[in-house]
């Protein structure tokens, strides 16, 4: 027919109007064909699901944000100066008890006229036949034996305070009680008022005599 152009080529395909596919422009790479030995092949019935980049987006980056902002778990370290052991602390043992430590008062003794030697133990009244009052009620009882019966029943208490000192009080007898400081001058002991005495210090009953030899163990 005329003015039809024939659009067959000589293998049966039909050839598009010339114009309608592009040229390829100058300088530009030409596209190299993909081989099919390129791509991997799926078993028959296996697909790959659809890939959803926007989630994925979200959840790396939610990720990434996650262990930028975790805090780091502090780790403390005890410090050892350089060249120093580090310390050791020994373990309590609960079987380890505590006891408060005190000093038990001196023990103070008096020589007798006939050489004897009586220990003080606590605070003692001295007399021919000492009995025990309200103010001592604990007190160490001594009795001594005088010829001239100079010395009352009750005559004398010689007081060991806590601090373990010595005091001689006159409880109101009849001769009194007067002491001698390292032989010193001899002076009266007034009733309700106590005297310190002490290592050397004579104390007189009446007539009868006493010596301050001193503390336990001392010459």
């Amino acid at each position: 027919m005329r003015g039809v152009h024939k659009m067959s080529s000589d293998d049966g395909f039909l050839a598009p109007p010339p114009g309608l596919v592009p040229s390829a422009k100058p300088n530009e790479p030409a596209v190299e064909p993909v081989a099919a030995t390129d791509f991997i092949s799926l078993p028959p019935g296996v697909s790959l699901p659809a890939l959803d980049s926007e989630t994925l987006r979200v959840d790396n980056s939610r990720r990434v944000r996650a262990e930028r902002e975790e805090p780091e778990t502090p780790t403390f370290v005890p410090m050892v100066a350089p060249g120093l052991p580090a310390a050791v602390f020994a373990p309590v043992d609960e079987e380890t008890s505590f006891a408060e430590v005190t000093r038990a008062a001196p023990e103070w003794r008096i020589g007798l006229p006939g050489g004897g030697q009586v220990l003080l133990e606590r605070t003692a009244l001295i007399g021919r036949a000492p009995a025990v009052n309200s103010l001592w009620p604990d007190a160490q009882l001594v009795a001594v034996i005088d010829p001239v019966k100079s010395v009352s029943k009750t005559h004398a208490a010689l007081e060991v305070a806590a601090d373990g000192s010595l005091w001689v009080h006159d409880l109101n007898s009849t001769n009194g009680v007067s002491v001698s400081r390292n032989h010193g001058e001899e002076f009266a002991v007034i009733p309700d008022e106590r005297v310190s005495i002490g290592d050397g210090t004579v104390v007189y009953l009446g007539e009868f005599e006493l010596t301050v030899l001193g503390a336990a163990g001392k010459a």
